[in-house]
């Protein structure tokens, strides 16, 4: 009795297995990988559909749903190889295409992306989804719109063509795209600062300035509207313009360049205070940017900090080291502290990276001339003469006898 019951214990346990084993199958695990997508347990996921896709190859739809879980994870050339295999047996699939296009939007493939969003066009509209995509603005808290690919694209689409054609300065075609968008969605701001921006670009600021307004119609807050249209009044009083700068950081003070020409604009007025708050905020947001730092060595240097000074040229040209103006300002911050063979060294870099730069030749002249080496500051003088630099007959005469 006791053996047979052992016996049964053991084909129960064995069948349980292998009826385990039948139930893991590449439906399974694309399943398990939805399940765990919904909850945002993108790396369970990933494993999941990763696990479909190795037991059964051509499950397409585990492409598409492991696609999106990789831009979840910002797997971003991941998510497009993915996308592409789907793609190629399910060409007009509009939810993946369009996340197609957005993926090479955002990873820069402009070429590409104009392709998808262009073939988007051409597809009819509708088609329920559950997917729901976000249009940003630069330095806003969180998403300006939703929308699903089930709703009426084709704004968004035009949208998005004309962002390309922006970022490949094609302003006159970029404007067409816009006009498009506006026409299908007259009151979604976002196109209409686009379009502002495009006319701004090529110099028309009556038409700019209109399309500005008119997001301030819609989004009286609108930070980047306030930072454009203050940008645009050129003619009008600094502190008007400063105002202006100042209501766009207090309606959206994450955005660097508010403060960056907010601080441009203390500095040219000497509020060197001012102007060095404002470039300490727009560092701390983008640490990355070298021409605030030059600015800000600027403020420093005027201040007479020039430990400080050198310490921002220096992370300037760390940043990027092929910047002549970083290599300037350090050598002339170098002249100022009397190492006049370290400027030379530094002027000569400058000049190097650009070879036509008159200013460093004269500013190397200068140096050498305070060596004593009236051959070296002539030869200088002559070429940045050649390279346009006007040579005050005094200063000319003086190097040159």
């Amino acid at each position: 009795m006791a053996l047979i019951r052992t016996c049964c214990v053991v084909v129960f346990v064995f069948s349980g297995v292998l009826v385990a084993q039948e139930k893991r199958t590449a439906q399974y695990y694309f399943e398990k990988g939805e399940a765990a997508a919904t909850a945002k347990s993108y790396k369970t996921a990933l494993a999941h559909f990763t696990e479909c896709l190795r037991l059964e190859p051509y499950f397409m739809q585990a492409y598409f749903s492991r696609a999106q879980v990789r831009e979840a994870l910002g797997d971003k050339q991941g998510a497009l190889t993915d996308y592409n295999i789907y793609l190629e047996t399910n060409p007009e699939n509009k939810e993946a295409l369009f996340s197609r296009a957005v993926s090479r939007f955002e990873y820069g493939q402009w070429a590409v992306a104009k392709e998808d969003f262009l073939q988007l066009l051409k597809l009819p509209a509708g088609g329920e989804t559950n997917t729901v995509f976000f249009q940003t603005q630069k330095g806003d808290e969180g998403a300006s719109r939703a929308f699903s690919t089930g709703n009426n694209l084709r704004p968004v689409f035009y949208d998005y063509l004309g962002q390309i054609e922006l970022r490949l300065k094609n302003y006159t075609q970029a404007i067409l795209c816009f006009d498009s968008a506006i026409h299908l969605a007259p009151d979604q701001y976002n196109f209409y600062l686009s379009r502002g921006l495009a006319h701004q670009q090529i110099g028309d600021t009556t038409k700019a300035r209109t399309d500005f307004e008119k997001v301030l119609q819609l989004d009286s807050g609108n930070s980047l509207a306030l930072y454009n249209m203050a940008l645009l009044k050129v003619n009008q009083p600094a502190a008007e313009t400063e105002q202006m700068l100042s209501e766009a950081i207090a309606a959206n003070p994450k955005l660097p360049y508010s403060y960056a020409e907010r601080g441009l604009l203390r500095l040219n007025a000497g509020n060197y205070a001012g102007a060095l708050s404002d470039y300490n905020e727009a560092i701390k947001i983008e640490p990355d940017n070298y021409d605030y730092y030059l600015n800000r060595g600027l403020i420093k240097e005027r201040t007479k900090d020039f430990a400080g000074a050198l310490a921002d040229y220096r992370q300037v040209i760390a940043l990027k080291p092929d910047y002549e103006k970083g290599w300037l300002s350090h050598g002339n911050v170098m002249v100022k502290l009397n190492r006049f063979a370290e400027a030379i060294e530094d002027y000569t870099t400058a000049a190097t990276y650009y070879p036509e730069y008159g200013l460093a030749f004269y500013n190397r002249a200068q140096a050498w001339h305070r060596l004593g080496k009236q051959g070296e500051a002539c030869n200088d003088l002559h070429k940045a003469k050649s390279f346009g630099i006007t040579i005050p007959t005094k200063v000319e005469t003086t190097i040159c006898k």
